[in-house]
């Protein structure tokens, strides 16, 4: 019998339906889901992506299928099968959780397993083939220990490259290792679903990855009774109901938010800036002030930069005063690697190269990460100044940073990186206004901060007009 045929036969006959339709009876997967473990577990298959809207049965199939191979697959021996999400508590809530239900729920299985349950070290351990499942955060230290026969990744949508690199490189210690993610698309552009996803649509030649996407196309009638099918495969399959769509969507056609929450979640759709601190209309609005050309050489330039640990990212954003009256910003962003951090000379070059470039009136930073740094350029000439990123000092710089972007008064070159930094960012009320906080945002905003530093600044050197000068002639 092939492997996946196998695993199919072993989920059906021990794996029961822990919630929903068929709950408490033997699982029988559906079409899709068969088609996608065939090609999951072909030779020389190393990557292999699940991507569906949610109630699709991604967590009761992942967790069956985590059974099956830390139970049945005799191909790896001693099967490591590690079930990655944010926290552990989240892979407990997702696929780890049906998992051990499952095995508590079939005598066969319970009899052969130890299901230890500390808050440290929850795991099932398998005594005749010394398999272990067990949960697992997504801190790129601990993936990079591992070593996987199969590894499940929950919501790979809102997994950090990062983490996911940290996990691939884990791979090749056995002759057969498999990495899976399964998920619904994130609320923005940085996360593993999405690289991966670009580079498949992008036609990369990537042998050993399998990646199959349900989701209705763009142009499609979101109302339409067909394109929810399209997109969740679940309503063929007898386990998703129609009826709750319905709701769904009559919630939706007021628009705004609700609308892209349901292109999202229902229809499996890449909709950016959902809960953008600029509003539903924030990624228009953005990509709509992208123009060309961009800077003068030798004009005034004011620079903001936000420097984070080196295992974060880090950015930088040079900003000139157009002719037009309107502010032009452009944004280069540091990105660690799974093996290499971000390098703070390699910032301190780039600062040096605009220095020598620009009439550089001002670059604004916060000392937390970047004191000494700072201090080494000032000695250089080039023109520092210090910003603590304070409640007070940032709640006054985002609110004229959000007024200017409304108005319409800044503008960049289209760079998709800084775009997802800007409409990443969601809001935090203050008794003066808000602020963007990185840990409430939907991923990185390191530019965002790096523009409200840059813009800030540069309102300091705006040229005042004395009302007295538009005034005309005194009358007697």
């Amino acid at each position: 019998m092939s492997r996946h045929g196998r695993a199919i036969r072993f989920i059906e006959t021990y794996c029961a339906a822990p919630k929903g339709e068929g709950f408490g009876r033997p699982m029988r997967l559906a079409r899709f889901q068969k088609e996608w473990l065939e090609a999951t577990l072909a030779d020389r298959m190393n990557v292999s992506i699940l991507t569906t809207p949610r109630g699709n049965g991604k967590s009761s199939f992942g967790g069956a299928v985590g059974v099956w191979a830390v139970f049945d697959d005799e191909e790896t021996g001693a099967p490591q099968v590690p079930v990655i999400a944010t926290t552990i508590g989240q892979a407990i809530r997702s696929c780890y959780g049906v998992a051990a239900s499952m095995v508590h729920a079939h005598p066969d299985l319970e009899d052969r397993a130890l299901i230890y349950t500390g808050i440290t070290t929850p795991r099932i351990y398998v005594p005749f083939n010394e398999g272990e499942l067990f949960p697992i955060s997504n801190a790129p230290d601990g993936l990079q220990g591992l070593d996987p026969s199969f590894a499940l990744v929950d919501e790979i949508g809102f997994q950090p490259v990062t983490s996911w690199d940290a996990l691939r490189l884990a791979q090749g210690k056995r002759s057969r290792s498999v990495v899976t993610g399964v998920g619904t698309p994130g609320l923005n552009h940085e996360n593993a679903l999405y690289l991966i996803r670009s580079l498949v649509h992008e036609g990369a030649d990537l042998p050993g990855v399998h990646f199959t996407e349900y989701a209705a196309p763009d142009s499609a009638d979101i109302g339409s009774r067909a394109t929810w099918r399209q997109a969740n495969p679940a309503i063929r399959a007898g386990f998703l109901r129609e009826q709750v769509l319905e709701t769904d969507y009559a919630l939706a056609r007021k628009g705004g938010v609700a609308e892209a929450n349901f292109r999202i979640f229902r229809l499996g759709q890449w909709v950016f800036g959902v809960d953008s601190w600029l509003g539903p209309d924030g990624p228009a609005l953005w990509e709509g002030q992208a123009v060309t050309p961009g800077f003068t050489d030798g004009a005034p330039t004011w620079i903001g930069v936000d420097i984070a640990l080196k295992q974060d990212t880090s950015a930088v954003v040079v900003m000139q005063r157009r002719a037009d009256g309107r502010y032009h910003a452009e944004a280069r962003i540091w990105r660690p690697t799974a093996d290499r951090p971000v390098d703070v000379t390699d910032v301190m070059g780039f600062l040096r190269d605009q220095h020598s470039r620009f009439r550089v009136e001002g670059i604004s930073f916060d000392p937390r990460f970047f004191d000494v740094p700072a201090k080494m350029l000032a000695d250089e000439g080039l023109p520092m100044n210090e910003q603590p990123q304070t409640v007070e000092r940032m709640t006054a710089a985002y609110v004229s940073l959000y007024a200017a972007i409304r108005d319409r008064r800044i503008t960049h070159d289209g760079n998709d990186a800084f775009a997802t930094h800007v409409l990443n960012g969601v809001a935090r009320l203050t008794e003066r206004g808000f602020m963007l906080e990185k840990g409430k945002s939907r991923g990185k905003i390191d530019a965002a901060v790096a523009l409200a530093l840059a813009y800030d600044l540069a309102l300091r050197f705006e040229p005042e007009v004395s009302v007295y000068a538009e005034r005309g002639a005194l009358e007697f």
